[in-house]
């Protein structure tokens, strides 16, 4: 009976021992501005205040608010966070991973739809599973553009006349926002 009991108890002492390292782990707080993301890495490059730029991981579930326009982010997501955003956020001390994020200055105006620079122009073509969007700009010429989220293609057909806003992550323009 003995031997029963004990391999019993070792399975629970070694979790009692793995969720006791995990509550006594401390929590850091840092600051900075975002300068860039990338969210199939699930990365954002952030910079602190004396001006260096580090990658720090972001927790899937990560929780986040906005202090900043917050009746612009109603269900904040990750995808929410974007250039030049200046948050407060906290990770486990030893790790890259951010687990907390509060938005404290947007650093524009989030009802116009984000940074970044408006185009008018006409649908040209349109590639749903890619994500791209093939347009003639007023003035500009016919340029192609990656879209985020690619959602945003359904339903525009070739010669509807659209407003873009493009923005610049990591040195490429996107398309993050169609309005017809």
């Amino acid at each position: 009976m003995k031997y029963l009991s004990w391999r019993m108890v070792a399975p629970l002492a070694a979790v009692a021992l793995l969720f006791g390292a995990t509550a006594h782990a401390k929590i850091n707080k840092e600051r900075g501005n975002i300068v860039s993301t990338n969210w199939n890495k699930m990365e954002m490059d952030i910079k602190d205040p004396q001006g260096r730029v580090g990658t720090w991981h972001v927790k899937r579930d990560c929780r986040i608010r906005f202090s900043d326009q917050s009746a612009s982010f109603p269900n904040p997501k990750v995808g929410d966070l974007k250039a030049p955003m200046y948050i407060h956020f906290q990770f486990v001390e030893g790790t890259d991973l951010i687990q907390d994020i509060e938005v404290k200055e947007v650093g524009f105006n989030a009802a116009k739809g984000g940074p970044g620079v408006q185009q008018k122009g006409v649908v040209k073509a349109t590639d749903e599973n890619k994500g791209h969007l093939a347009i003639v700009l007023d003035p500009g010429g016919q340029k192609t553009f990656r879209v985020d989220p690619k959602e945003m293609l359904e339903g525009l057909q070739n010669g509807d006349e659209v407003t873009i806003l493009v923005d610049t992550r990591d040195g490429r323009e996107v398309v993050t926002k169609i309005t017809k």
